[in-house]
């Protein structure tokens, strides 16, 4: 196993529970255990290459968290 991929970190978060399960569904319709997906979105956010698009209901709600520049 090369360093880059050496799983030596944790990482824990609270989420709400009916969420979790959703997710956890779709993680199994892709094949793919729900930690996998969780890792590849943490590594595409860090490369660049996952962009969360906010509605406007939380761009208004949540202000300057979805404020990026560069937009």
């Amino acid at each position: 196993m090369t360093e880059e991929n050496r799983l030596d970190a944790n990482l824990h978060c609270k989420v709400n529970a009916a969420e979790k399960e959703a997710f956890k569904q779709k993680a199994i319709a892709t094949g793919k255990p729900y930690q996998v997906l969780i890792r590849e979105m943490m590594h595409a956010f860090n490369e660049g290459r996952l962009r969360i698009i906010p509605t406007e209901d939380q761009s208004n709600s949540l202000g300057e968290l979805y404020n990026v520049t560069g937009k």
